[in-house]
């Protein structure tokens, strides 16, 4: 399941996975993703995962077709998780997605997450 978190910032798009996400779900992010690049040329990605499963085989394909699509226009992504193996996991993900800067956040770390998915100059966060 993914739920589009609100988010003010117009050069974010905020999300929540829990459990497996499917072909519709990406489908509801890509829209807003759409929605987001009509105004903006680049955009930060906030995720919070509670219990996620990971992808239906139909939302994978979708997810890959996101990238394939919009990679160009997203300059980090913020991944709220209190599970360390999603740390890990962001050596993979940044090898499909190199120009893209991936960070992990503890959910204590949530508002400094989403401040730095808000900002647009790469490397002016510190942690």
């Amino acid at each position: 399941m993914l739920q589009l978190i609100p988010i003010s910032s117009p050069n974010v798009v905020g999300m929540k996975l829990a459990g497996k996400v499917n072909h519709d779900d990406m489908t509801t992010v890509m829209h807003e993703v759409e929605r987001k690049l009509e105004r903006q040329d680049q955009l930060g990605i906030y995720i919070e995962m509670d219990h996620f499963k990971g992808f239906t085989l139909r939302g994978l394909i979708r997810e890959m077709g996101l990238l394939t699509h919009h990679i160009n226009h997203i300059t980090r992504t913020a991944l709220v998780s209190d599970k360390q193996w999603y740390k890990r996991s962001i050596a993979i993900i940044t090898h499909w997605a190199p120009n893209v800067e991936i960070e992990h956040f503890t959910p204590l770390q949530r508002d400094e997450a989403l401040i730095w998915a808000c900002e647009q100059d790469v490397g002016a966060y510190s942690a």
